[in-house]
C-alpha cells in the first residue's frame, strides 16, 4: 500500500517535469499564433462555448433513436445532457456533464448521472490541473463521444466493452497543448483515479448458488466516484499528436488494482488514429487489456481481450440543400475477441450509413447494422439485424 506522502511526491514532481515542458511550447505558441485544439470537440471545444463566451455557459446536446430488428421496433429518448460550464477567474473552469439516458426513469431503466464534474486551474496553455469526475483519456472515442459528433448511431463494440465509454472515474491530475510548429499540436491528460473494482469479472454460479467460474467483462467494473474499493490508486493517461486539422494520432493506458485486496492488475492500452484526405476521413481504434485473475476462483476467466474498430467517412454535397449543410457516407467495422489466448467468445460487426448535417451541430442518421456473436468455443451464429433512423443536435 502507497502512503499519502508517495503520491503527493508523484505529483510535486509530475508538476515541476510538466512545468519545465511546457515553458518553451507555450512561447512557440505564442510566436505562431496556433489557438486550435488537439482534438476537435472535446469538453473545451464545444459549440455552446464559442457562441456565448464568457461567465457561466449552459449547453448540452440530445439524441432520439428508432430501432427496428427482429424483434420489432421501438423509440428510445437516448440522451438528453446539459453541459455547464462556469470562467470563476482568469485561471479557474468549472464544467460539468449531466446526462439523463432514457427518459432519466431508473423505474423504467433510464439513468441520470454525471458524466463529468472538473475544476481546472490553469497555470499555463502546457500545463493545466484538472480534478473532479474526470473524463478518462482511454482512446479517443471516449473523450469525443458525443453523439452530434458522430456519424453513426450505435458506438463501436470495443468502446463499449473493452474501454469501455462512457468512463468517467474520481481522480486528479494534468493535462496539457503544446505547438511544436505553425500547424502541428501535441498533446497530454494525465490522471490518478480510483480505478476499476472486481465487477470486471461476471461470475459464473451454479444451481446450488456457489461461484464455479468466471468471464472477463471489463465494462461491468466501472469503479465507484465516491469510494475505491482498495488502496492502490490507478494511472490513466493519453498522449495525442495533430499535424494538421483533422488528423491526430494518440496513444493511452490505464493501469491499475482491481480487486478489493488491491492484488490483481489490470491493465488496457488503446492506439487511435484519424487521417483527412480532403473529403474522405479515416479512422479506428485498437484496444487491448490484460487482467491478473485469481485462478483459485476463477479458474478459466480470460487473461487477455483484445478489439478494434475502422471506420471511413465521405463527406459530399457541401451547400447543395441549405446553406451549410453536408451528406455523409459511412462504413464502419467492428471486432471484438474476449479472450485471446484460446478459442473464446466474440463479437463482430459491420454497419453501413448515411447522415445528412443541416448545419455542423446537427444531424440525421440513417445506419443498417449487422452483429455476429460467435459463443465459447463455437460457430458463428447467424446475424443480428438492426436498422436506425435518428438525430441528434448541440443547443
Amino acid at each position: 500500500m502507497q502512503a499519502p506522502a508517495d503520491y503527493f511526491r508523484g505529483f510535486v514532481l509530475m508538476a515541476l517535469f510538466l512545468t519545465v515542458l511546457s515553458l518553451p511550447a507555450a512561447a512557440a505558441a505564442q510566436e505562431s499564433g496556433a489557438n486550435r485544439p488537439e482534438q476537435a470537440g472535446g469538453i473545451n471545444d464545444k459549440p455552446y462555448l464559442t457562441k456565448i463566451g464568457q461567465g457561466a455557459i449552459l449547453g448540452g446536446y440530445m439524441d432520439m433513436e428508432f430501432e427496428w430488428d427482429d424483434n420489432g421496433s421501438t423509440f428510445d429518448q437516448h440522451r438528453f445532457v446539459p453541459f455547464i460550464t462556469g470562467h470563476v477567474s482568469e485561471r479557474v473552469t468549472v464544467s460539468a456533464e449531466i446526462e439523463f439516458e432514457h427518459g432519466g426513469n431508473p423505474d423504467a431503466d433510464g439513468e441520470v448521472k454525471l458524466e463529468y464534474a472538473v475544476m481546472d486551474f490553469a497555470f499555463s496553455e502546457g500545463l493545466n490541473f484538472r480534478g473532479g469526475i474526470v473524463l478518462s483519456p482511454l482512446g479517443s472515442f471516449n473523450l469525443l463521444h458525443d453523439s452530434p459528433l458522430n456519424d453513426l448511431t450505435s458506438r463501436p463494440v470495443v468502446s463499449r466493452q473493452i474501454i469501455p465509454s462512457t468512463l468517467s472515474e474520481s481522480g486528479m491530475g494534468f493535462f496539457g497543448t503544446m505547438y511544436p510548429g505553425e500547424e502541428s499540436v501535441i498533446s497530454y491528460q494525465a490522471f490518478m483515479v480510483n480505478g476499476f473494482n472486481e465487477g470486471i469479472i461476471t461470475e459464473v454460479i451454479d444451481g446450488s448458488g456457489d461461484v464455479i467460474d468466471g468471464k472477463l467483462r471489463i465494462r461491468g467494473g466501472r469503479g465507484s466516484q465516491k469510494k475505491d474499493n482498495n488502496e492502490d490508486k490507478s494511472f490513466v493517461a493519453r498522449a495525442g499528436f495533430s499535424p494538421s486539422l483533422g488528423t491526430n494520432v494518440g496513444l493511452s493506458v490505464h493501469t491499475g488494482k482491481y480487486d478489493n485486496a488491491g492484488q490483481h492488475n489490470l491493465t488496457i492500452g488503446a492506439l487511435d488514429a484519424k487521417v483527412t484526405f480532403s473529403a474522405l476521413e479515416l479512422l479506428g481504434e485498437l484496444s487491448l487489456a490484460t487482467a491478473d485473475i485469481d485462478r483459485a476462483r476463477y479458474p478459466t476467466a480470460a487473461e487477455n481481450q483484445s478489439g478494434l474498430y475502422a471506420q471511413a467517412n465521405y463527406h459530399l454535397l457541401y451547400d447543395t440543400f441549405l446553406n451549410g449543410s453536408l451528406v455523409t457516407l459511412v462504413v464502419r467495422g467492428d471486432w471484438v475477441d474476449f479472450d485471446t489466448d484460446h478459442d473464446g467468445e466474440k463479437e463482430e460487426g459491420f454497419t453501413i450509413g448515411a447522415n445528412f448535417r443541416p448545419t455542423e451541430e446537427t444531424v440525421f442518421k440513417f445506419d443498417y447494422n449487422w452483429t455476429w456473436l460467435t459463443p465459447l468455443a463455437g460457430e458463428k451464429a447467424d446475424p443480428v439485424n438492426r436498422f436506425f433512423f435518428s438525430f441528434a443536435t448541440y443547443f
